[in-house]
């Protein structure tokens, strides 16, 4: 359900509001690109309206940090990727409206794809050909994580993985696209379980390494 109020552009109104809750808008594609200049924190646009997703927890973060870290690694001896942290927003245009998501982490491989605004400028902030992309789920995000997001992600067509992994306990879901309409949903739940991406293997003992589960 809509929340009939006033967009929030400051920290301080956002933690006014319940820096916690999920926020929907009705707005324009181009409402949303004014919003996005002046907010001082994060806002996505899905389905034409604008979404806070809220502040992020200190055990989020460390584990956001912690699986980018990990794919550093992974892929530091492949040719052509490259890791992006969650400022950088993924932009998918063939949905019912334009959307831009902000993943906790992308992989892309080869150059970026920059998105061109419709003022004709390329934004640098905007890409839209990951090919991995990572959510660390919390209460708040959960379904916008597993519902929306994942509706859009698996419209992009350069994606292969989408993976989202939980903060509260050894819990990882993985999404490989074996064709052109055709994902494979794989749930990872023991520490000494382990995935492939791109070939390399990972295991849910490094992505938990020395993580606290927020209670």
């Amino acid at each position: 359900m809509v929340k009939t109020l006033k967009i929030p552009t400051t920290l301080t109104e956002l933690e006014a509001i319940g820096e916690d809750a999920t926020l929907r808008f009705p707005a324009s594609f181009e409402e949303y690109l004014e919003w996005v200049e002046k907010c001082e924190f994060t806002i996505e646009y899905f389905n034409n309206e604008i979404v806070i997703m809220g502040n992020a927890s200190y055990f989020h973060e460390k584990l956001v940090i912690r699986i980018g870290y990990l794919l550093t690694l992974l892929l530091e001896n492949l040719t052509g990727f490259s890791v992006l942290g969650s400022n950088i927003k993924i932009h998918i245009a063939d949905v019912l409206s334009p959307t831009d998501f902000n993943a906790d982490v992308s992989v892309v491989k080869g150059e970026p794809a920059f998105v061109t605004l419709p003022s004709g400028k390329k934004s640098k902030a905007k890409i839209s050909n990951p090919v991995i992309v990572v959510e660390v789920s919390s209460k708040s995000t959960i379904s916008h994580d597993f519902g929306d997001k994942l509706l859009a992600y698996k419209k992009i067509d350069s994606l292969q993985y989408a993976i989202f992994v939980s903060q509260y306990q050894p819990f990882v879901t993985v999404y490989e696209r074996k064709g052109p309409h055709h994902w494979e949903l794989r749930d990872y739940t023991q520490m000494e379980e382990s995935f492939e991406l791109m070939g390399q293997k990972l295991t849910l003992n490094e992505i938990y390494k020395d993580i606290e589960f927020e209670q």
